[in-house]
């Protein structure tokens, strides 16, 4: 069988944290980071198909990422182009005296994906298109940074307007979304992209620079500080993604994926889920996956 690929080159359209334990280390960008990424999100759009079943999506999953048992079909390779790299404030909102070292914005790398195995390829494709629309690598991904993009070709995401935008990634997730979604009623254990507890919108305002839209974000991130939008300790990673996308025209815009799932049971009382409510509805309401308002069985209730 003749192996198969995909190719296409990124573009840091915010600085990337991405190294060792050290923060303020040298950063380094590994195929296994990607492997990482992609893992997670084939895991949240394979969530929406079989539904709250983490041993049937473990064992799709590993199908095309391997496990412990049997390597991956699909090979990860990564051409840098020597990418230069500089410090960064992680807190725009504020002043700080430290700075995290991060790959600087603008620069271009090449990544492949190679298999045997079509399916699997397919898989890790739709994964690596999810990671550089909706996503984010390294540390402060959830908050925009490491939002990468795709720059030429058919899967770019070529847009004037947050409109445009809109629109076009609309498109691109109608081709790597099912058709079809698990029956899903209660709150799942996992973040998955199912349109009863997923919503994808784009924010409303365009702006000058990455700096200023993801200054933008943690300003209301911080009004609306909540264990509902994370937690350092006890553990609760954010049910956000924020992707910083640049378009045509050299603004940037803001693209917003959340994901409920269960919290932790430490936090449950301690959470207001309504502070999340608020913060995704100052962002406007243009809504292109999943639901409209946050699930009233996810605002009144545990989520056990």
């Amino acid at each position: 069988m003749a192996t198969e690929k995909f190719q296409a080159t990124l573009e840091t359209v915010t600085p990337l944290f991405l190294g060792g334990s050290d923060p303020r280390g040298q950063p380094e960008l590994r195929a296994a980071s990607f492997r990482g990424a992609m893992r997670f999100w084939l895991r949240a759009l394979l969530g929406g198909v079989l539904g709250d079943r983490p041993d049937k999506i473990f064992q799709c999953e590993s199908q095309v990422f391997g496990s412990t048992d049997h390597a991956s079909p699909v090979v990860v390779r990564l051409e840098l182009h020597n990418l230069g790299s500089d410090g960064f404030n992680p807190l725009p909102h504020k002043q700080v005296t430290f700075r995290f070292n991060g790959f600087k914005p603008g620069q271009r790398f090449d990544i492949c994906l190679l298999s045997r195995d079509e399916d699997a390829l397919q898989q890790a494709q739709k994964a690596l298109l999810l990671l550089c629309y909706l996503g984010g690598l390294g540390r402060r991904s959830r908050r925009g940074f490491g939002s990468l993009q795709i720059t030429d070709g058919e899967l770019a995401l070529t847009a004037k307007t947050v409109k445009e935008l809109s629109e076009a990634l609309k498109q691109r997730l109608d081709a790597i979304l099912p058709s079809s979604f698990a029956k899903l009623s209660d709150v799942p254990r996992f973040p998955i992209l199912h349109p009863n507890w997923a919503q994808i919108k784009v924010c409303d305002e365009e702006f000058s620079d990455w700096e200023q839209a993801i200054k933008f974000v943690m300003k209301r991130a911080h009004q609306h500080k909540n264990p509902a939008l994370g937690f350092a300790n006890p553990r609760q990673a954010s049910p956000v993604h924020v992707h910083v996308t640049k378009l045509s025209t050299g603004k940037y815009a803001i693209v917003l994926t959340t994901m409920l799932s269960q919290l932790n049971p430490k936090l449950s009382e301690r959470a207001d889920r309504k502070k999340l409510a608020e913060f995704l509805n100052s962002f406007g309401d243009k809504v292109i996956f999943g639901f409209k308002e946050v699930p009233k069985n996810w605002l009144g209730g545990s989520g056990k």
